[in-house]
Order: structure tokens, then sequence, then C-alpha cells
């Protein structure tokens, strides 16, 4: 092994549609249901339980954000694997699509009707609504400042005094 992969970790990310990231990496924080957590190469074997959020990785000193929705993380050795429904960078985000599922989710568990009038779960909707709002916040946190100017519009108009509501 090469002098500067030494202090690596194996990287791969999983979602049902594609491998998101595959690589070393010096580091990794996730979002788990525990709160933020850490891991470096050399880490002991762990399982941890991903709520959407943000996922840093650091490759070289250099920091870079995807956002993780739902999923597991697994340490083993100097190989971390995060299996998740859906991972992103920001620039691929679509912030429209954001805000209606947002809006999607609130009605939702108002009416406990989907669009189409078909029942659902409260849990699903408030999951739903959850997703998006972590969207936003990652948006707000690490989107370019074009999409942090956006999303902010679209609050403005979307919502009462460009003030997001409850999810309950």
């Amino acid at each position: 092994m090469a002098e500067n992969e030494k202090h690596k970790i194996n990287l791969l990310i999983v979602t049902p549609y594609e491998d998101f990231f595959e690589g070393l990496v010096d580091s990794v924080r996730i979002p788990t249901s525990d709160g933020e957590f850490g891991f470096m190469a050399g880490h002991t074997p762990f399982v941890a339980a991903l709520e959407p959020g943000a996922c840093a990785l650091t490759v070289d000193g250099k920091t870079k954000y995807c956002m993780l929705s739902e999923g597991y993380c697994e340490i083993n050795g100097m190989l971390a694997l995060i299996v998740c429904n859906s991972a992103e960078w920001p620039e691929n985000m679509r912030l429209r699509r954001i805000i209606s599922a947002y809006n999607s989710a609130i009605e939702e568990i108002k009416t406990h009707q989907d669009k189409n009038g078909r029942p659902v779960f409260t849990e699903d909707s408030i999951a739903k609504g959850k997703r998006a709002l972590a969207r936003m916040r990652f948006i707000e946190r690490y989107g370019t400042d074009q999409q942090r100017e956006r999303l902010a519009g679209y609050k403005k108009s979307d919502f009462p005094g460009g003030v997001v509501p409850r999810l309950q």
C-alpha cells in the first residue's frame, strides 16, 4: 500500500439506483439517528442507522458535502459501506421538487390522503417532510449562493411570511 493511502479508509456509498461514491477518504461525518458521527481509517467496527442529512467527505484535506437519506453505515476494517435510499451532491438537487415534497407532506398529514385521494400512513408523510426539511437545511448550509437565493424565494412564495410550517 502506498504511503499516502496508509491513513485512508475505502468508502462506498450505494443507493438502489447507483454506486454514488467509491474512493479512499481521510475521514467521513454522517448523520445518524444518535447525532452526527465521524470516523477515519482504523475505526473499530460498528453499524449505525442514518437519518436524512449532510455527509462530509474529506479527501486530501478538502471536504466535500453530499446529502444522504435514510439507510445505514457499516464500518469493518478499512472499508466503510453506506447504504441509503438516496444520495445527492448539492449541485444536482432540484429546489422546486424539495418545496413541493414538503408541501405534499404537510397536506398528507392534515388529510391522511395523498394527492390522488389514497390513504397514507402519517409516519410515512412525516418521514417525507423530514427528508425535504433536511434537504432545505443542506442547501442553506452547503448550496451555492444562487441555490440559497432561489430557496429563499421559493420559501417566500410558498409559505406565509416565508416561514416553513411545522410537520405536526
